[in-house]
């Protein structure tokens, strides 16, 4: 067993001696120099890790390491969390080096870590501890200085640096999180106004179609009922809904006001809505043959189907079955083969459900 734990500590000394080579000097900025770097930093880390609890194991069931703590429980842990400490540690201090973390915006204790070289000498306490501990002798002619001093030296700095880099990587976190969190509300913050200054910016002898996308109900209440106040300050505005509802270049924006906003005279509207779900239906299957590859469980979102939908159920409702052969077309559209590449699966539209689901609940 003795001879088993000096071929081990060789190997562990090896695996240190090649990240001491490796990582003594700054790596290079180049991206093929970089990331050969990395790697070497990384196997010869998770190398030195391995054969380091090895030793440690070894170690213990020769004898050694007794002097660490009376009680068999606290030698233990403080083993354990010692070999934890200095592997992190030691992986941490060849990985950043790779990093700019030298540099004056970097927190101060990354900079520490990146310039002072933990990686060599945590682990070389930890390798003294070992040998010293390898020799049973050695305890009976040497001061327990020569023990408890890099022991506990390498078990402060290392659990010290461990802890250190888990609360900047919490308190960087945070950081990001609120700063991400600022930046999202901010762009909240802008967008709504831009819409509410395009919504105000509508004149009189505009068309009512730049509105027709503020008017659904995820918008905000207040970008909503301005621009509803805008489109119904038209005396026409029915009329150009229906006239737009009647181009096939601008139907579907329609469904985005009918879905959520109620019309003075719905029986005027069901001849040209049902003739705008078969131009539906068309531009689908067209959408289908003519994208290919380009497809995605997404692509129909912005054909407004949903508000349709839900336009057919809250002003329609007395004459869904006008409407249903039409609707089962737009279900039969999505569901078009297309001319896609042999053996590739078929997109299935995420709005696909919506309209299963609706032509179930009105079946007859």
């Amino acid at each position: 067993m003795q001879l088993l734990a000096y071929i081990v500590f060789v190997i562990t000394a090896l695996f240190f001696m090649g990240l001491a080579i490796l990582t003594v000097s700054e790596p290079s900025r180049g991206v093929d120099s970089s990331m050969g770097y990395g790697w070497g930093a990384i196997i010869l880390s998770l190398g030195f890790t391995l054969s380091s609890l090895i030793l440690l194991l070894v170690v213990r069931s020769t004898g050694g390491l007794d002097w660490v703590a009376q009680q068999a429980g606290t030698r233990t842990t403080l083993l354990i969390v010692f070999w934890l400490a200095m592997s992190i540690t030691t992986f941490l201090g060849a990985i950043l080096k790779l990093e700019s973390f030298k540099e004056a915006t970097s927190p101060p204790f990354l900079q520490a870590l990146a310039v002072g070289q933990p990686q060599l000498w945590v682990p070389f306490l930890w390798l003294m501890v070992c040998l010293l501990s390898l020799n049973p002798g050695w305890l009976s002619t040497l001061s327990l200085g020569w023990f408890n001093i890099p022991f506990w030296l390498g078990f402060s700095i290392s659990t010290l640096f461990t802890a250190g880099f888990v609360v900047v990587y919490i308190h960087d976190s945070i950081q990001q999180r609120t700063a991400q969190v600022a930046t999202r509300i901010d762009d909240q913050t802008r967008w709504h106004q831009q819409r509410l200054a395009q919504v105000a910016g509508h004149k009189p002898d505009d068309s009512i179609f730049g509105l027709l996308g503020f008017t659904n109900q995820y918008q905000d209440d207040d970008v909503r009922q301005a621009a509803l106040a805008k489109i119904k300050s038209h005396p026409d505005w029915e009329t150009q809904l229906l006239d737009l509802l009647a181009n096939q270049s601008s139907y579907t924006y329609v469904y985005s006001f009918l879905g959520s906003n109620p019309v003075a005279h719905p029986d005027d509207f069901i001849q040209p809505l049902n003739q705008s779900i078969a131009f539906l239906s068309d531009d689908i299957v067209a959408d289908v043959n003519g994208r290919e590859t380009n497809l995605q469980h997404w692509t129909f979102g912005s054909y407004n189907i949903e508000h349709l939908l839900r336009a057919l159920d809250t002003q329609f409702g007395g004459q869904l079955v006008t409407f249903y052969p039409n609707v089962l077309k737009v279900q039969q559209a999505l569901n078009t083969p297309g001319p896609y590449p042999e053996g590739d699966k078929r997109v299935r539209f995420d709005v696909t459900d919506v309209v299963d689901g609706w032509l179930k609940a009105h079946k007859k």
